[in-house]
């Protein structure tokens, strides 16, 4: 579990976190949650190539960071990515983020990471400031995806 001298704690959940953590992951897919989420968010709560932390505050969940780590050539080796970072609309501005954040890429390190990578929306511009305030810069490069 991680502290800081703040009023939340940010900690990793576990499968039995689902409930807490759904509401947000839901508002940040827009509703879009296919049937093996639940089965996918507890391989990440359980897994060695991922992670999910929670921010919380008696009881209640004020943000939630779901994180891999992969082997990448480009970088030769292990790469932290933020998959999925989302803190509830009444909590932002508050330093949530940033310590979900700041506590992934503690892990990431302790994971043998070199760097670390977060995939946003270019028109969200509080989220690539947010994300250029921690240090990340916007990589040139075009992801695509081919669904198999």
């Amino acid at each position: 579990m991680f502290e800081k001298d703040r009023k939340f704690v940010v900690r990793n959940a576990t499968p039995d976190d689902f409930d807490l953590c759904f509401p947000l992951l839901e508002q940040l897919y827009h509703g879009d949650i296919g049937c093996d989420f639940r089965e996918v968010f507890n391989r990440f709560a359980t897994g060695k190539r991922g992670c999910i932390l929670m921010a919380e505050q008696h009881g209640k969940t004020l943000g939630v960071l779901v994180g891999s780590y992969y082997l990448d050539i480009d970088w030769e080796g292990m790469v932290a990515k933020i998959q999925a970072l989302i803190v509830g609309e009444k909590h932002r501005k508050k330093g949530i983020g940033k310590n979900l954040v700041q506590h992934f890429i503690e892990e990431a390190k302790q994971n043998g990471c070199r760097v670390a990578r977060s995939r946003i929306n270019r028109e969200n511009k509080n989220a690539c400031l947010f994300h250029k305030s921690l240090g990340f810069w916007q990589a040139e490069t075009y992801e695509y995806i081919l669904e198999l």
